[in-house]
């Protein structure tokens, strides 16, 4: 008797034991597809969107500067409003900016996660149009007035940026030479992009502040949620297995370790330390694989996006080289 309830006592334990455990993977599995849908879908921006990119600079640092940007892109005459439709039939939205002195020189401009083309690239792009280059503002999907039902983090906006290329190339018949720039998710989607076949017009490129993968930065911002590094990464794995069932592809599966492996064009990584969005040590993974011409700048003080402003003239002389050696007169 004595015996029996030994055994009784365990098979107990083992059913308790065993009804934690599951109610624990139901709650992890629930967390990942409520983190997905919070995550991946489109964010609505009410009312006019260049006022809406304004009101969201707010008082950040060289928030003046922002604005300036902001209505230097809104006030551009001549803009035009273009098209194309991406290999999955999506409708994606984009602005021309035809520079007065066009030669062909063409900067592809990647915005950011749930941001505005003309937000992240406030400052830089007035920049890169008094260097030369023609501008195409790029709505990455599942933003504006571009279609998409999920943003999927650079994985699938790889594949619209080559659809953009062409464009270009068929805009300029074949004689634009191309240089690509990314901020932040967009600054990964020309990383993932750089490992694939691109066309020969394709120069080199500008990454700003942009994540290894997917999994890692989502990981890096649910560290808010839980307090803990380990915990964060491991919840991540959820959020992955869900995106492996909406977005057709687990978030760890495309990274700049690969894709960097395959480029061969010089790069500008842009990163600053005080970055608590993307931080610091992914630029250092992205900047430590890779055979090609890596031009380095970097800033001690600039938080996420804001290196530019930081180290102006830094970045301005990191740039001019890469057009050096990427061979655009």
């Amino acid at each position: 008797m004595l015996i029996f309830m030994k055994e009784s006592d365990t098979v107990i334990a083992i059913i308790i034991i065993l009804s934690v455990l599951l109610i624990a993977l139901m709650y992890c599995v629930v967390f990942g597809f409520i983190a997905f849908d919070r995550s991946f879908t489109r964010k609505v921006y009410e009312g006019d969107q260049i006022e809406a990119a304004a009101k969201k600079v707010g008082t950040r640092p060289y928030h003046e500067y922002f604005r300036r940007g902001i209505y230097w892109f809104k006030d551009f005459k001549g803009k035009e409003e273009v098209w194309i439709k991406s290999k999955d039939g999506l409708n994606l939205k984009g602005y021309y900016l035809e520079n007065e002195k066009s030669s062909g020189q063409v900067m592809i401009l990647c915005h950011g996660y749930r941001s505005f083309p003309y937000f992240d690239f406030s400052a830089s792009a007035k920049f890169y149009y008094e260097e030369g280059f023609d501008l195409l503002f790029i709505v990455q999907r599942t933003h504006g007035e571009s279609e998409g039902k999920y943003i999927t983090f650079g994985l699938n906006e790889r594949y619209d940026l080559v659809e953009w290329i062409k464009y270009v190339d068929n805009r300029h018949t074949g004689n634009a030479k191309i240089l690509l720039a990314g901020v932040s998710m967009g600054a990964s989607t020309v990383m993932y992009a750089l490992g694939l076949d691109l066309p020969e017009s394709v120069k080199g490129a500008v990454c700003d502040c942009g994540f290894d993968t997917p999994k890692h930065v989502i990981g890096f911002a649910l560290t808010d949620v839980f307090k803990s590094k380990l915990l964060a990464s491991f919840m991540s794995n959820f959020v992955s297995l869900v995106a492996h069932f909406k977005i057709g592809s687990f978030l760890g599966k495309v990274n700049t370790a690969k894709s960097l492996q395959h480029n061969k064009l010089p790069v500008m990584f842009a990163h600053g330390e005080a970055d608590d969005v993307v931080p610091f040590e992914m630029f250092e993974k992205n900047t430590s694989t890779g055979n090609f011409e890596k031009i380095l700048v970097t800033s001690k003080d600039a938080a996420h996006g804001l290196v530019f402003y930081y180290e102006n003239d830094k970045y301005v002389k990191a740039f001019r080289k890469l057009r050096e050696v990427s061979g655009i007169d």
